[in-house]
């Protein structure tokens, strides 16, 4: 039996930050949230100019004005700010979060992935991971589609820690993504 993978890192806002972008970019449910906040701001602004254009051809110009305007502030709260606002709602999470700022260290082996704080562990068997994703920033091993664990990179001893985990994690787990 080799000996386990040590993987450790401080768990920061930063890390709970890039988490939620990742999982946001490459889970279903994050890519039809964010492509509907696009899109629907890119209509209210077409909207918007639309009704600013009509300014010239009716007698109500202000109320073509306003609409028009109200139109445009509308599509882009919806384009840019719901980025700001799930960003501060992450960093609110985190502030509630009993283990900000402490030391998590998972070890991985054949059998079993084990995660460890100072105030909670958890010990998994394989067939409890759903799905894997590894991107350029680390791995993503699902539970459900919102329950997941995160291991950096930067937390594996070296290179070749993280491509055994890597191996290990397409071999025990059917849905192994590689996105990098």
């Amino acid at each position: 039996m080799e000996k386990p993978i040590q993987v450790s890192y401080h768990w920061t806002a930063d890390e709970m930050l890039l988490l939620n972008s990742i999982h946001m970019r490459y889970s279903t449910q994050g890519r039809k949230l964010l492509r509907s906040f696009r899109r629907s701001g890119i209509i209210f602004i077409c909207m918007g100019v639309v009704s600013l254009f009509t300014v010239a051809i009716t007698p109500q110009k202000w109320r073509a004005c306003a609409f028009g305007l109200a139109f445009v502030l509308a599509g882009a709260a919806l384009r840019f700010g719901v980025p700001l606002l799930m960003r501060r709602s992450v960093l609110k999470n985190y502030a509630k979060k009993p283990d900000r700022g402490l030391l998590v260290t998972y070890e991985l082996s054949e059998e079993r992935l084990a995660c460890k704080s100072d105030v909670a562990s958890t010990d998994l068997a394989w067939r409890a991971v759903q799905k894997v994703l590894r991107t350029a920033d680390g791995f993503l091993a699902y539970l459900t589609d919102v329950q997941m664990h995160w291991l950096p990179v930067r937390g594996f001893q070296n290179e070749a820690d993280t491509e055994r985990f890597a191996q290990l994690a397409k071999a025990k787990v059917k849905d192994y993504r590689d996105e990098r």
